[in-house]
């Protein structure tokens, strides 16, 4: 299998862990997408491309995804089952 695909792969396995990280802690925190665009000035349709793992989000964009859900970028892209 060539290479490029391996990476289109990890990227898209990763965009999914992202999209689960992020729809959880904002269940956590019981907030609405409306209220995290809000709080993160991210539109609320690209937050839902994010939390369904069709969205390539830049690091500016996992930045304030990550401020307002109260977390760090690495929080979101870990596979840990241990979440805060």
């Amino acid at each position: 299998m060539p290479q490029y695909l391996k990476l289109d792969q990890a990227a898209s396995d990763l965009a999914k862990m992202l999209g689960e990280n992020c729809k959880a802690r904002r269940a956590q925190q019981k907030m609405s997408q409306a209220e995290l665009s809000e709080r993160s000035g991210i539109a609320a349709s690209h937050l839902s491309y994010i939390e369904h793992g069709k969205a390539n989000p830049t690091l500016e964009v996992l930045e304030h995804l990550a401020e307002g859900l109260g977390c760090t970028v690495l929080d979101l892209l870990s596979s840990s089952q241990n979440k805060s």
